[in-house]
């Protein structure tokens, strides 16, 4: 499933533990994988050795709590991270890393508690702005959101996901020029993510401007998800052959019906778009994007989740 955060690599994990562990080249790949469980064996596996320092002991439960998140376990993946902090109570990504698992479900106040004390640990991280500001849009917050996605762009000029995040805040601000520059910016620091294509897509119908999708998707993967979203918006597969295609185990029926309903929109279907967002509201993981998106194009349409 696609969460919208943060990824501590393997790599870095093993670069700060040193040579005090030994761990195959498969395992590392595991760990580097999109295989949770694998990761999640690793981690344990490193956790029940003897004589690690407390720091690296805190990565690896960061680590770990990041799999279980991935798998939708929240609550496990929160108590690894409040191991991450009890064991290196100034680690700021495991402080980011919780109010993500927080903010999945639900829990805004703690999520945001958690972003603001990781930037008062490292002001110059980045991260905590974004994450704190997705979760200022999500509570409908949009001043403060944007107030906090453009000080992570200030702090990292390259940080593609909070062009976009930026991006859908001024959107649903009604600040349409804005918008697009953001999600322009985006797409041409990450042109390989379909999803930042898709929006750009989506804001550029919406200033009447001609569509870039079919270029943009020289430099995308066009054999793996979203491109299936991709090819309905440019009129190669229909909604319902998407719907059938999509992964629920991951997310993708979800995310079918979203976009379905921008498209519907784009066609001036606005009962269709409607429905199918409401489906996405309903049903969507409250911490994917667009389980937020959804609720704020049915509170412009006017309609009531």
């Amino acid at each position: 499933m696609r969460f919208p955060g943060i990824v501590f690599s393997i790599a870095t994990f093993f670069v700060m533990a040193g040579s005090a562990i030994a761990a195959s080249q498969r395992e590392l790949d595991d760990c580097a994988g999109s295989n949770p469980d694998r990761s999640i064996a690793v981690y344990t596996r490193i956790l029940q050795g003897r004589g690690e320092p407390a720091k690296n002991g805190a990565v690896a439960c960061n680590n770990r709590g990041l799999a279980y998140r991935g798998k939708g376990e929240l609550d496990r993946a929160i108590a690894d991270f409040n191991e991450a902090i009890r064991l290196d109570p100034k680690f700021a990504l495991a402080y980011n890393n919780r109010g993500l698992a927080y903010r999945d479900k639900g829990e805004l106040d703690r999520a945001i508690a958690d972003f603001t004390e990781a930037i008062r640990l490292d002001p110059k991280f980045a991260v905590p702005f974004n994450s704190r500001g997705f979760t200022y849009a999500r509570n409908g917050e949009l001043d403060r959101a944007i107030a906090d996605f453009t000080e992570a762009i200030r702090l990292d000029p390259k940080f593609a996901v909070a062009f976009r995040n930026r991006g859908r805040a001024y959107l649903y601000a009604g600040a349409l020029p804005k918008a697009l520059a953001d999600l322009s910016q985006s797409s041409e620091l990450d042109p390989e993510n379909g999803y930042a294509a898709l929006w750009l897509d989506i804001i550029g119908k919406r200033s009447n401007l001609p569509s870039r999708l079919q270029q943009a998707t020289e430099k995308i993967d066009m054999t793996k998800w979203p491109a299936p979203v991709i090819h309905v918006f440019l009129g190669q597969l229909t909604p319902e052959a998407l719907l059938a295609a999509a992964d629920d185990q991951k997310g993708q029926v979800c995310e079918a019906n979203f976009y379905s309903g921008e498209l519907a929109l784009q066609q001036g279907k606005k009962d269709e778009a409607a429905r199918l967002f409401k489906l996405a509201a309903n049903d969507c993981p409250k911490g994917l994007v667009e389980w937020a998106a959804a609720n704020a194009e049915l509170k412009t349409l006017g309609v009531t989740p």
